[in-house]
């Protein structure tokens, strides 16, 4: 298979050995943490929990448009998108009872009409994003999480649930990740300072969530969800409108390109709402980012930004999936070729 795109070396996966274990540990994928900072404490979900509600229904969203426009960090081809697919959606199934897709025409043509992965509902809700920005690759997230009535677990499809991943555990009021370092001088990825500058010189729309919040702390959201889905529908609905009301969109062209603003939107406004006041119950699969890349017991894998182009990880997502899923992956192959 040939090799596309970021330079192997700068790849890091969370996990990444349980897909491809002869891959070296890294530790880091780019992100600040200052001096002095510590995480939020969180409950951490470890193997072997079980609640007594755990948390049964897994959500998918796949917002096409920013795919086909090549929004943000992909997939090297269509054939290794579709292995991701398959992998994330046929592990997950294994864990949850109820499956559910958040999409629109063209992803229900491409997930279920052609890759026939079986989801029990299946929601064309996000054929409303017509018109919107693409570089708003969150925003497909954000409406699949403001559409959930009962508790769920969202999960990215560049995430895999492992066999031995535990499921049985999660039950909190808000469930994510990890906790993430967003400095308040805009060192890293985050840029809350610049965002939170912006829409108040444009007379926009700031949650006041965001504004008062100082705790510095975002939450990764490879996967998100939890039991407190009026809080979860809050947050979504803060989000989405900080994203598309129009007094805000003054702010936005003065902070372009707007790739760079999809973290903060999604992963600290959380942060802000679990940690800005309020006490929130707040489990995560990792209990700090440094954490994510030691601890395999948790059966996790997120591949992560330029991990999605490292030919190491390619091959064995493509291997997997042969040999555990050979259906699907003729499927995909008879569609796309192998590469």
């Amino acid at each position: 298979m040939p090799y596309y795109g970021y330079d192997p070396g700068a790849a890091v996966a969370i996990g990444g050995r349980l897909l491809a274990p002869g891959i070296p540990r890294h530790a880091a994928y780019g992100e600040v943490i200052e001096s002095g900072w510590r995480p939020p404490m969180v409950r951490v979900v470890r193997p072997g929990d079980r609640a007594a509600h755990p948390i049964r229904r897994a959500v998918w969203s796949f917002w096409s448009t920013p795919y086909r426009r090549r929004h943000g960090r992909h997939w090297p081809s269509d054939f290794f998108h579709a292995l991701s697919w398959i992998l994330s959606f046929r592990l997950a199934s294994r864990l949850f009872p109820t499956t559910v897709l958040v999409t629109d025409d063209w992803g229900y043509e491409l997930l279920v009409a052609r890759l026939r992965l079986p989801f029990d509902e299946v929601s064309l809700s996000l054929n409303g994003l017509a018109g919107q920005d693409p570089s708003w690759w969150a925003l497909g997230k954000l409406h699949a999480y403001r559409e959930q009535r009962e508790p769920f677990l969202h999960i990215d499809n560049d995430v895999f649930l492992w066999p031995g991943f535990p499921a049985d555990g999660l039950d909190g009021e808000i469930v994510a990740q990890n906790p993430e370092h967003a400095p308040a001088s805009d060192a890293g990825y985050y840029r809350p300072t610049a965002v939170a500058a912006a829409i108040r010189s444009t007379g926009g729309f700031l949650p006041e969530e965001f504004r008062d919040y100082t705790g510095e702390a975002a939450l990764c959201t490879g996967i998100v969800g939890g039991t407190a889905v009026p809080l979860l529908r809050h947050y979504a609905d803060l989000a989405v409108r900080m994203v598309e009301s129009a007094e805000n969109q003054a702010a936005w062209q003065r902070l372009a390109p707007l790739e760079d603003y999809n973290l903060v939107v999604e992963q600290y406004l959380l942060g802000a709402l679990c940690w800005g006041g309020r006490t929130t119950d707040v489990q995560c699969v990792f209990g700090s980012q440094e954490d994510g890349y030691r601890e395999d017991d948790r059966r996790f894998t997120h591949l992560i930004a330029s991990a999605k182009s490292d030919l190491r990880y390619l091959n064995l997502l493509a291997e997997r999936v042969k040999n555990h899923f050979p259906a699907d992956f003729e499927i995909a192959r008879r569609l796309y070729g192998d590469q």
